[in-house]
């Protein structure tokens, strides 16, 4: 059950509240690990809005997001696995995966820094969801 969160900007708390689980306290300064939660209805609905959440990763800036990176098995186990396979097979991962990988933009360069030190390879994410204040969950396989 890793799950990563790579804090980018303070004075986004009130983001967090779009998440199921409460956020630790943080501290001032640069990058924090800490463990945050995502459920399955954000999978789903991130791997069937793929164009989309890409575009709204385009309108970010780099300097006050937040990343939260999530396996997806933690997030599908005791969820309809079918549901999830019906989604990953309806849908283009690899245009996310393209823009992740062939992009300079501040953000897609951001996200992929923090998956190369998760060692999490680009090629294992499936769908990125862009809440609303910053935050931005990276679900990889």
């Amino acid at each position: 059950m890793k799950k990563t969160f790579a804090r980018l900007a303070v004075g986004l708390g009130a983001s967090a509240i779009l998440l199921s689980a409460p956020v630790g306290a943080m501290a001032q300064g640069g990058p924090q690990q800490e463990t945050r939660q995502a459920n399955f209805g954000n999978l789903i609905s991130a791997l069937n809005n793929i164009s989309a959440e890409v575009q709204a990763l385009n309108n970010l800036d780099a300097q006050s997001i937040r990343i939260v990176t999530v396996d997806v098995d933690d997030v599908v186990q005791g969820n309809n696995v079918q549901a999830f396979n019906n989604a990953l097979n309806r849908n283009d991962v690899t245009v996310l995966q393209n823009f992740l990988n062939n992009n300079n933009i501040p953000v897609a360069v951001e996200i992929s820094r923090i998956l190369n030190n998760a060692n999490i390879a680009v090629n294992r994410v499936v769908a990125v969801n862009v809440l609303s204040g910053g935050d931005v969950i990276v679900f990889y396989q």
